[in-house]
């Protein structure tokens, strides 16, 4: 009896689907704040206008118009170009079930996308250029008031510090919305706030938050916080951690118009074959960013400890 041969005739199935490991792929900052165009020019000037005073009553006939000065400023964004180049081996493209193109293009947008944020990011806590020729620098701390760790608000001129850091509690949102009030930010500007997964998992842990008896759709249910207490949150795990003893992420709340991020050019790729490199294949793209925080008023921090155990200050 001949024998059994049939395991000579099977065959291997490769997919030609290509899976992106786990990754923050698109921009999460880049549709909350304000953008524009800079075009032919390294440096871009945006003007600011304070608050007029009120208007006098007219109580005379034939008296003097009393005009007054307006009082204005303006804050420079410089975009900074940013590269990323990938190179492709001809042998390994000859040997591969697919084309690596496509999924390295791909690559390389969510690359920047990442780091479109934390440009915007690091601008928003950092220091920004102003004045007639964008010459003198205003740090943060001078520019915005913060929430300490422990819940407390800082003044103009000092920057939040830990304290008894605890983690986000509905004291501190309520803090924060104070904060934009009392600074007379236009309640109709939309207004986004950063934090972390576990600031997410500290106020799924809110009744507030996540009791229908408050809200009418269940934020438990949907394992996120989308808008509460005037703000819309989302989380992003490239937040710096305080100075001192890195215990607390420094998560930021701001308005819309309160960040400018400025770009002469959306992101290019350009693919090329490279005869210095044995023909092969470069992916080279290429970005232009820079952002730029416009108000200290409408750009605010509140340090959150990073512990992952949930506290009874949590529900409060």
């Amino acid at each position: 009896m001949p024998s059994y041969t049939g395991s000579n005739l099977n065959g291997e199935q490769f997919s030609s689907f290509v899976q992106h490991l786990s990754q923050q792929k698109n921009s999460r900052f880049g549709d909350k704040i304000r953008v524009e165009g800079v075009s032919n020019a390294e440096e871009a000037y945006f003007n600011l206008f304070s608050a007029e005073d009120d208007p006098t009553q007219n109580s005379e006939r034939h008296g003097d118009t009393p005009y007054d000065e307006y009082e204005a400023n303006r804050r420079k964004v410089v975009p900074v170009t940013w590269e990323k180049a990938t190179m492709i081996d001809k042998k390994d493209a000859r040997r591969m079930t697919i084309d690596p193109m496509n999924p390295v293009v791909q690559a390389h947008a969510m690359s920047f996308a990442r780091k479109k944020d934390k440009v915007i990011y690091a601008a928003m806590i950092g220091a920004s250029l102003q004045g007639k020729e964008g010459a003198t620098s205003i740090s943060f701390a001078d520019d915005s008031i913060s929430i300490n760790g422990d819940g407390t608000v800082t003044t103009k001129g000092t920057a939040a510090v830990n304290g008894t850091e605890v983690p986000m509690t509905l004291s501190k949102m309520l803090t924060m919305m104070t904060i934009f009030n009392e600074e007379d930010v236009d309640p109709d500007i939309a207004k986004y706030w950063a934090v972390s997964p576990n600031d997410i998992k500290h106020m799924l842990n809110m009744t507030e938050i996540a009791s229908i008896d408050y809200n009418t759709v269940k934020a438990i249910q949907r394992g996120k916080v989308e808008d509460f207490m005037g703000f819309m949150f989302f989380w992003w795990n490239y937040l710096n951690l305080d100075a001192v003893d890195e215990t607390s992420n420094r998560t930021v709340a701001w308005a819309k118009d309160g960040m400018i991020y400025a770009t002469i050019a959306d992101m290019t790729t350009t693919v090329d074959i490279l005869p210095t490199k044995k023909n092969s294949t470069g992916v080279y793209s290429e970005y232009d960013i820079g952002a730029v925080r416009m108000e200290g008023a409408k750009v605010h921090e509140c340090l959150n400890l990073i512990t992952q155990t949930l506290t009874a200050s949590a529900t409060r």
